[in-house]
Parts: C-alpha cells; sequence; structure tokens
C-alpha cells in the first residue's frame, strides 16, 4: 500500500543562470547542488503566530509575562529503567530562547494529547478555582483505560490540540486574586516538561541535480534550485523501522490510518488492536504524525 504526494520547494541560492552555459559548466553547478536524488530531506515545521499567540493567552498570566523574556534551559539528567520516562524527559528544547520562540520553533501545541499527558495535566488544576476539582477529576477521567471512548470522542473526533485543553480547564491557569492559595500551580519549568516536541518530517527526494539546474538556467529571473519531494504512506513499518507522517485533509488522514491499522493487523498476533497500540508506540517516538484539516 503507498498514496504518494509530490511536492517542490525551491530553495534559494545563487546560480548561473545563463542559457549558453555549457553542459560541463552545467554538470559543475549540478555537483555542487547538496543532494542527490534519494538523498533524504528533513523538514522542521513551525507553528503560526497567531497560535502561538492564542497558546500564550490561555497559559497562567505569570507565564505569560515572560512570554518574551530570554530563559535558560537546563535539562535534567534523570536515570530510570522505564524507557517511557526517559523519552518524556529528553526534550530537544534549546539552552537559551524566548517562550514565545520555543512554543513557535520547538512545542507542538497543535498536536493532540494522549491520556496520559491529561493526567499530568490534572495536577494542575488549581482547587481554589469554582470547578477546579471538577475539572481535575474530569482530566483523570478522560486518562483512564475505562475512559477511551470519552478521550476518543474529546480529544481524536474533535482533534482538540494543547491549545483547546488550556481553554477549556481554565483551572490551570487560574491564580484568582493573587492571595495565599490562589497562585498558579503551573509553573514554566512544568509546562516544558509535558509540552512534546514537535517532530521533523522526513521526505524522499525526487528530483535530479542535473535536470533541475537545467530547468532553474532557463529562467534567467530565477536564483537557486528546487527540490522535488516524494511523499509516501508505506506499510512497512515492521520491516523497515519506518516512520510514517500524514498529511492533508481528515477524511484523507482517517482513511490512510485505518488502512495501516488494517494492514498491521493482518500480520501482528494481536490484530487491529494491536496495531494501534503501535501507532501509538511510534507517535510517542515522534515516528507516527497525523496533521488534518477540515
Amino acid at each position: 500500500m503507498q498514496d504518494t504526494r509530490h511536492l517542490r520547494i525551491h530553495v534559494e541560492q545563487p546560480m548561473d543562470p545563463s542559457p549558453t552555459a555549457t553542459t560541463n559548466e552545467q554538470q559543475q553547478q549540478s555537483e555542487q547542488l547538496p543532494y542527490q536524488a534519494g538523498d533524504i530531506a528533513t523538514i522542521l515545521p513551525s507553528n503560526p503566530a497567531h497560535l502561538v499567540s492564542r497558546f500564550l493567552s490561555v497559559l497562567p498570566p505569570s507565564i505569560q509575562s515572560i512570554a518574551d523574556t530570554p530563559i535558560r534551559i537546563q535539562q535534567r539528567k534523570q536515570k530510570s529503567h522505564s524507557n517511557f520516562q526517559e523519552s518524556s524527559l529528553n526534550h530537544p528544547w534549546p539552552e537559551r530562547c524566548t517562550l514565545r520562540g520555543l512554543l513557535t520553533h520547538c512545542a507542538d501545541i497543535q498536536s493532540l494529547p494522549e491520556r496520559e499527558d491529561l493526567y499530568s495535566l490534572s495536577v494542575y488544576c488549581n482547587q481554589n478555582h469554582p470547578q477546579g476539582k471538577d475539572q481535575r477529576d474530569k482530566l483523570i477521567s478522560l486518562s483512564e483505560t475505562s475512559g477511551a471512548a470519552l478521550y476518543g470522542d474529546y480529544i481524536i473526533r474533535e482533534k482538540r490540540n494543547w491549545v483547546d485543553l488550556f481553554y477549556d480547564f481554565d483551572a490551570v491557569r487560574w491564580e484568582g486574586s493573587g492571595t495565599s492559595g490562589d497562585v498558579a500551580l503551573m509553573t514554566i519549568s512544568h509546562l516544558l516538561t509535558i509540552l512534546p516536541s514537535i517532530a521533523p518530517r522526513h521526505f524522499s527526494i525526487a528530483s535530479s541535480p542535473s535536470y533541475m539546474v537545467r530547468q532553474t538556467a532557463a529562467l534567467e529571473s530565477k536564483e537557486g534550485f528546487d527540490v522535488e519531494l516524494c511523499v509516501a504512506i508505506v506499510d512497512h513499518i515492521l520491516e523497515r523501522n519506518g516512520a510514517v507522517y500524514i498529511a492533508g485533509g481528515s477524511k484523507m488522514a482517517r482513511a490512510v490510518r485505518e488502512e495501516i491499522v488494517e494492514a498491521l493487523g493482518s500480520v501482528l498476533e494481536g490484530g487491529e488492536g494491536d496495531a494501534k497500540k503501535l501507532l501509538n508506540k511510534l507517535k510517542r517516538k515522534g515516528m507516527f504524525s497525523i496533521e488534518a484539516w477540515s
């Protein structure tokens, strides 16, 4: 099974656009290009400014106030026998940045929170908020195995991301009047512990450098070169230990995921149940991602 998309990305780079360039000159230009057909292009997405601003607006005021203040991040080294705990602490945050910059380029605030993320967030519901206890209990309920159907309706079906989650559970950001007991429980350190990082997207390059040189030379006003990417979703996850990234309309994304689950379920002992568990495991490792829109 393979669903393919063909993309073209223009990379700015000064080149000789002369249409009279000889074959040898074109070959020399081709050899200077930093890729060959079949290589892998890695692209790191970023979040739009309006979404970052919206996310900042639903954070505790004490965190909002330092959004543009330079901060220094020190990673804590903790030994654990649990692979999940190790990976959850291994965020590639920069050592120096602003929170706004980190949310723009590093934190995956558009992703759908996992059930364990909801449990982690429940700890920060301020009990002095009028709905603090109810919101904490709801987050815990959503995180439990018995609440899988509720989680599916609330997060998966409605595609609620981290921004939506913080908006709905405002007890997390509530600081009251600032008196004793009314300060937000969540600090910026806590926030960076639970937020997932943006995973790079890997694509196969489908274009030939020499072809792209000739094409660029024909356009006198154009400097640089085009990289053509072949984006494929394959069912060889088990044999190749490959990553899968799905982007597109919500119906297409759902259909592709169902096809992957069906394909994996046909070879795994536990059927589609094990297939879904495997995809969730890959997602936590940053090897399975779905970006869908209506």
